[in-house]
């Protein structure tokens, strides 16, 4: 029997791992324990839904409250030499209503500002990675000695629970595999403070990623593709639009636009952009009639009552983007109901607004026209508060030559854009099908087969 031992610290580990062909490729090859180790409060959940024989659900330990560990995170994320961490820096300093006072404001920024200048020498990387690494943290040896792992999965190579994994793992001889999380992740969220013995990697893109930015060799790489999106591919769990219109209650006489909230950052900004759409919608600016689907953020998804207001002031459909179970900021999960709800959602949208999420991508692995919001509503901001900052963060800035998104700078090419694309759906098609080459690389849909061999292999 061989062990392999993971962390379950985001929920997007879930759907990224615990809902792809993975589990199915570990569980056919026999005499595979896979242990993973998971919130407290979410454990009975886990177990419900994933109650194969070969799973071993555990308390994962708490790391991220510890000040060593949030401060080598804040050094960490403060070296990349990025112009992504560069305007991150400025609009924390600028940041409209922000409840820490100015002095302290000014004082992180300065020692951002050192961290971002020392970042782009290597040396001052790997100093970093040899302090942090030396530095004593016992979260993980009793469970290390209880199951004695042959291996260690850190599938996000970004929060402090799978860095402290791996080091412990590390310094008992136990072989660390990791794979990063986004396409943003060397942008913006880590270096690899502890380096893996080897890395999956979703593209050859961010293969080069990983070598300037986390001085990864890339001998140590695999690119294996995005298990996540296999379903898109496939088109599993695809609905008729008859039946998806009917579950959400639209009209299927008209189009669907689906509006996609991107995070924290510009929520705020996005709420004006939903009521331009809506004036745009009652005063007849469009070209035709639509439904209008509102998609929450998963991890800032709406209450109820938020839904409920909505729908009824604006008229606009919405459902909470997932499944809640937990506490605090993590209490919530990408169900299959979830996932399939949002499958259908880009399937039979007619076009899709966004800010700067990942439905660049997803939509485009749909083939569905893209509108990018460069604009702050009915709000005059300056640029490190404003959504013009956006498409200036490298993973943004890197699909834009492709001319697959339209990135609209104020309301009336907001407008023009939308029309654009209901009467000629074809437009940029090209730069949509770019986009998926580039940042999903393998469409295939064996993405999840492709990691669970490649898991296998080091075994």
């Amino acid at each position: 029997m061989k062990t392999i031992l993971a962390n379950v610290s985001t929920s997007f580990f879930v759907r990224n791992f615990l809902r792809t062909d993975v589990l199915q490729i570990l569980n056919e090859k026999g005499s595979i324990r896979l242990v993973l180790l998971a919130p407290w409060e979410k454990l009975a959940y886990y177990r419900r839904e994933f109650p194969q024989n070969f799973l071993v659900f555990e308390p994962l330990p708490e790391v991220r409250l510890r000040k060593v560990e949030r401060f080598f995170k804040f050094l960490e994320t403060s070296s990349i030499h990025a112009r992504t961490t560069f305007i991150s820096s400025r609009t924390a300093l600028y940041r409209v209503g922000s409840k820490v006072r100015l002095v302290q404001r000014y004082l992180i920024f300065v020692f951002q500002r050192i961290f971002w200048h020392l970042g782009r020498f290597r040396w001052w990387r790997n100093l970093l990675r040899k302090i942090y690494f030396v530095l004593p943290n016992s979260a993980f040896d009793g469970i290390l000695e209880k199951y004695r792992p042959d291996l260690i999965f850190c599938s996000t190579m970004v929060y402090m629970e799978d860095y402290v994994l791996a080091k412990a793992a590390k310094k008992r001889g136990i072989k660390v595999l990791g794979m990063t999380l986004s396409w943003d992740n060397f942008y913006g969220k880590t270096f690899l403070l502890v380096k893996p013995d080897w890395l999956f990697l979703h593209t050859d893109f961010i293969k080069e990623q990983a070598e300037k930015f986390g001085d990864f060799s890339r001998e140590r790489t695999t690119v294996v593709g995005i298990p996540q999106y296999d379903r898109y591919f496939r088109k599993t769990g695809l609905k008729t639009r008859e039946e998806f219109f009917k579950e959400i209650g639209a009209d299927p006489s008209r189009k669907l636009i689906l509006y996609g909230f991107s995070g924290k950052a510009g929520l705020d900004i996005e709420f004006d952009i939903v009521d331009i759409l809506a004036e745009a919608v009652k005063k007849k600016e469009l070209s035709e009639e639509v439904n209008v689907l509102i998609r929450p953020y998963p991890r800032y998804d709406f209450p109820q009552e938020k839904i409920s207001a909505m729908k009824t002031r604006y008229g606009f459909l919405a459902t909470p983007a997932v499944f809640h179970v937990g506490s605090g900021k993590g209490d919530w999960e990408f169900d299959e109901k979830s996932i399939n709800f949002l499958l259908n959602s880009l399937a039979h949208a007619d076009l899709v607004i966004s800010m700067y999420s990942t439905f660049f991508i997803e939509a485009a692995i749909f083939d569905k026209p893209l509108v990018a919001v460069a604009f702050d509503g009915y709000q005059k901001r300056n640029y490190w508060n404003s959504a013009r900052r956006f498409f200036d963060w490298e993973y943004l800035s890197d699909i834009k030559p492709l001319d697959g998104v339209w990135l609209v700078r104020d309301k009336e090419e907001f407008i023009r854009a939308l029309n654009k694309y209901l009467s000629e759906p074809g437009y940029l098609l090209e730069g949509r099908r770019k986009i998926v080459e580039k940042e999903c690389q393998f469409q295939d849909g064996f993405s999840g087969e492709r990691l669970g061999k490649a898991l296998l292999d080091f075994i």
